[in-house]
């Protein structure tokens, strides 16, 4: 049986998010990972994925791991956005999602997404 992860892309006037299942996050054991750009909704279990980073993540996450992926289209407009996609977590720089997430992560894969600006301007330099 093929494993098949339903999503959302959602896009506003002024972002674009992917909707994903709590219980998706947590089995590709990421959504300890995810930025301060992304949100939670504690009362449904959903995360807001940030599509410049945390989207891809999450999307690459399931390559890795032989996932196919069905994504929807949904179109919000500002008002839908600000009572839908609200900031249910504190974690600040990411990582800190609570009870929410699994305390184990998979970053195998994923290492292109943890590089800091440091390591970014070090392989510069080594190019040079």
């Amino acid at each position: 049986m093929e494993n098949v992860v339903h999503v959302v892309h959602i896009s506003t006037p002024r972002h674009g998010y992917l909707k994903v299942e709590g219980c998706e996050a947590r089995a590709r054991k990421i959504s300890q990972s995810f930025s301060e750009y992304s949100y939670y909704d504690e009362d449904e279990d959903i995360f807001y994925l940030e599509e410049d980073c945390d989207a891809s993540m999450f999307l690459k996450r399931c390559e890795l791991d032989n996932v196919s992926i069905v994504i929807d289209d949904e179109d919000f407009d500002s008002e839908e956005e600000a009572e839908k996609i609200t900031c249910h977590s504190c974690a600040g720089d990411g990582g800190d999602w609570g009870y929410f997430g699994e305390l184990e992560q998979n970053h195998d894969g994923l290492e292109r997404f943890f590089e800091s600006e440091e390591d970014e301007d070090e392989e510069e330099e080594d190019e040079e």
